[in-house]
């Protein structure tokens, strides 16, 4: 047998473009894949390991309840993949989530020239028949069809002007410093393979925590700017974005990165969140450890600029998985400050429960590392309802102006609502 977690073969990188395509197309004929795609960014500060990872076949769901759960990452020598959805403060410890052991693991790690291709722990042959499956698929150029997508908000403008005022209002009286506070668009959608519209997201996006993940009848299609949290080792990292500007063209954008980077209000969300993240790593980080690698970095993306903060610490030897989640999820720029007071009050103002929107969503190594995104920037396609969706948001502060908060979650959704255009 081969032994998980030791590359059972290596496959050299002629072309890294067309191995992405190959493998991508391959994954597509799984049931259950997870596909993650750093799109040759390298994160602020230069963190993270993989370029392109793939998680493809069901070899064994993972339980939900939290008890089993935890022995089997803390005991494993599997790679696991999946994701954990956002609960509010009431439900936290019975987040859901949907997590598996896949049956083989493609690993493409930064400036590499193989892809490392890994067991996970199925027989021999099933292992060889899954790698001559590859050798021979051919993949093909799908282009995206044209359906007739329509996404309408759930909350309409002026509700969402209203709740935001009402929000400035419990800010004004106390009750909480920040809320991120989101809204969602949907359209029925009919059953069709997806991957053509997450290519094109893709492509338009280029963000560093991409991810295309299908499971039980829903598909996923994330084009993630932000990480929430990264484990190798000892060390612990957290990377909050708060802050966001629309991105010009050329030297314009320049101006545009400055501009944001000198926002007082932009600086005091992610400054506010900053403080909240090293916070919550203080709980299962050793004393004194817990430095702020970068404040309010200015990085340009596709269509939008970020501020990226940076959060490092290192960990208590006791912390397990299920300690570090406790203390650290969901990620706080999703929820406000603080964190606990400010979940308590998300669901007065959001139409529905936001389900995997602002979980995380990625991967666990056979040694107990872990990367997993924030996730935001998504559709989601949900065979059951026959229906896409996505959800945007920002945080609000006193000095939000309603009509530019609605603006910037416009500006957000854009290029998800472009991908699901056809052509």
């Amino acid at each position: 047998m081969n032994i998980s977690g030791i590359a059972a073969s290596n496959i050299r990188i002629d072309d890294l473009g067309r191995v992405k395509s190959k493998l991508y197309g391959f994954a597509d004929t799984f049931d259950h894949c997870n596909v993650y795609d750093s799109n040759g960014v390298l994160p602020a500060v230069g963190i993270g390991r993989y370029e392109f990872l793939a998680g493809l076949g069901l070899k064994k769901k993972l339980p939900v309840n939290r008890n089993e759960l935890s022995g089997i990452i803390e005991n494993g020598t599997r790679w696991i993949f999946g994701y954990f959805e956002y609960q509010d403060i009431m439900h936290a410890h019975d987040c859901q989530s949907w997590l598996y052991e896949a049956e083989i693991v493609f690993a493409i790690e930064r400036g590499a020239s193989h892809i490392k291709v890994y067991n996970n722990g199925v027989d021999d042959s099933r292992f060889a028949q899954l790698l001559a499956d590859f050798e021979a698929f051919e993949e093909g150029s799908p282009e995206p069809g044209i359906m007739n997508i329509r996404f309408v908000p759930q909350t309409s403008r002026e509700e969402y002007l209203r709740n935001v005022e009402n929000i400035r209002q419990d800010i004004i009286h106390g009750r909480y410093y920040e809320m991120n506070y989101c809204i969602e668009f949907r359209s029925p959608a009919p059953k069709t393979d997806y991957l053509p519209y997450f290519l094109r997201l893709n492509s338009q996006t280029q963000a560093p925590f991409a991810a295309f993940v299908k499971h039980r009848g829903v598909v996923i299609m994330c084009s993630s700017p932000e990480r929430f949290l990264y484990r190798s080792g000892e060390t612990l990292v957290s990377q909050p974005i708060k802050g966001t500007n629309s991105r010009r063209e050329g030297e314009d954008n320049i101006l545009q990165l400055e501009v944001l980077q000198q926002s007082v209000k932009e600086r005091a969300e992610n400054v506010m969140i900053v403080d909240l993240v090293r916070n919550d790593l203080a709980r299962v980080c050793r004393h004194g450890t817990i430095k702020v690698d970068e404040l309010c970095g200015a990085y340009a993306f596709r269509s939008v600029n970020h501020l990226i903060s940076t959060v490092s610490g290192r960990l208590k030897p006791e912390a397990g998985f299920f300690e570090i989640m406790d203390s650290v999820f969901p990620m706080g720029s999703m929820t406000g400050a603080p964190k606990i007071e400010v979940m308590k009050h998300i669901a007065r103002y959001e139409h529905a429960p936001r389900g995997i929107y602002s979980g995380c969503l990625g991967y666990i190594d056979p040694d107990g590392n872990f990367d997993f995104n924030v996730l935001i920037r998504s559709l989601v396609y949900n065979e059951k309802r026959a229906e896409i969706s996505y959800k945007v948001g920002s945080a609000i502060t006193y000095d939000s102006v309603p009509e530019h908060e609605y603006e910037e979650c416009l500006l957000k959704g854009a290029r998800l609502a472009e991908a699901m255009k056809g052509q």
